[in-house]
């Protein structure tokens, strides 16, 4: 049996996607393939449970026989957090040690997803390194080119990592065209020259980046006061509402594929943005609009959110939603696999993995 583990320089890099497409890239190669996240960080109820978002989704979508508590047995809650804090022991790498063992059993080739970045659970004895180690998986590190000091990151994670285990390689992932020609031309031979493989470059890809009124609705528990026969609508960006009308309008019809967020009480800049068919409306402060804008919505098909918070809040919450977006609906699962198809050398991960 084979173990990979994916971790990351930085948050929200893509690693759940990756994931996705790796594992199921290697069935497609005839191997018994298996997945954890030894660390849910990504924590959601579930009828009442508490569960890891990417665990519930990897399950689904690879069709793993396997429970939640074993696709992902440790929930970074805060109570944990504490727990390990003050000095309790709580038996963490056993019981990790003892699901992958089980989870293993039968496998080809195991894909496990690292918690954040790096540096990740270390608090818990559960940094990618550690988990890479008790697991005997070989590492794959996923990096975003943000910027030029991007380099340093890497190397000093990779020498930080192969101190007690074997990288791999590197995927740059969700690449900007502006900087892809340089990672290309400069970064990957800089690597290679220092015998560190660059696995794929993947360009982004704006399709990858949207989220629907849906994912909006779950993911920041709103209520839905009209359109919910269109909830799979999908943004790519928030604009915030909270100027003159006129202006408003003029704002609003140069921000195409964007959610409005708007206070509930702020009637005409609803009517403004529907005027201008913008795509979603999310309400703060669990104020409700009149009745004739939610008609005129409901007529549109224009889903209108309701939330509780303030519409500094929401926003704050809406561009964490939209750092991390989820790969769940069919259209985004072709585009990834294809996308990981083209940009990653998937064979040099397989003979990798054989050594």
């Amino acid at each position: 049996m084979r173990s990979v583990l994916v971790s990351s320089t930085e948050l929200y890099s893509g690693k759940s996607a990756l994931c996705m497409a790796l594992a199921m890239k290697l069935k497609e190669n005839e191997l018994k393939v298996g997945y954890m996240k030894p660390v849910g960080n990504i924590i959601v109820d579930m009828n009442g449970e508490l569960v890891d978002d990417d665990a519930v989704n990897m399950k689904k979508l690879l069709g793993l026989d396997e429970t939640l508590d074993e696709v992902s047995p440790i929930l970074f809650t805060h109570q944990l957090l504490e727990d390990v804090l003050e000095g309790k022991d709580k038996q963490l790498v056993p019981k990790l040690k003892k699901t992958f063992d089980h989870v293993s059993q039968n496998k080809d080739v195991m894909v496990l997803e690292g918690a954040g970045d790096v540096s990740g659970s270390s608090v818990l004895g559960l940094s990618d390194s550690e988990v890479a180690k008790m697991t005997g998986s070989k590492i794959i590190l996923v990096s975003k080119y943000c910027d030029e000091f991007t380099v340093d990151r890497i190397t000093t994670y990779l020498k930080l990592l192969s101190r007690d285990v074997e990288v791999l390689g590197i995927i740059f992932n969700n690449t900007s065209m502006e900087r892809i020609n340089f990672v290309k031309e400069k970064v990957v031979p800089y690597f290679d020259r220092k015998g560190i493989k660059v696995l794929g470059v993947i360009p982004r890809n704006k399709a990858l980046q949207t989220i629907s009124a849906r994912e909006i609705v779950e993911g920041l528990n709103g209520q839905v006061l009209a359109g919910k026969g269109n909830l799979d609508v999908t943004v790519d960006n928030i604009v915030v509402g909270a100027m003159a009308p006129d202006s408003a309008i003029k704002v609003f019809r140069r921000k195409h594929n964007r959610a409005v967020i708007t206070g509930g009480d702020r009637a005409d800049l609803q009517m403004a943005a529907l005027e201008v068919r913008m795509r979603i409306i999310i309400l703060s402060g669990n104020l409700y609009p009149p009745a004739p804008v939610l008609g005129r919505a409901e007529e549109l098909g224009v889903p209108v959110i309701l939330l509780p918070d303030d519409t500094t809040t929401v926003v704050d919450k809406m561009e964490t939603l939209l750092r991390r977006v989820r790969v769940k609906n069919v259209q985004k699962i072709d585009l990834m696999k294809n996308m990981f198809d083209e940009y990653v050398d998937t064979e040099k991960i397989i003979q990798a993995l054989s050594k």
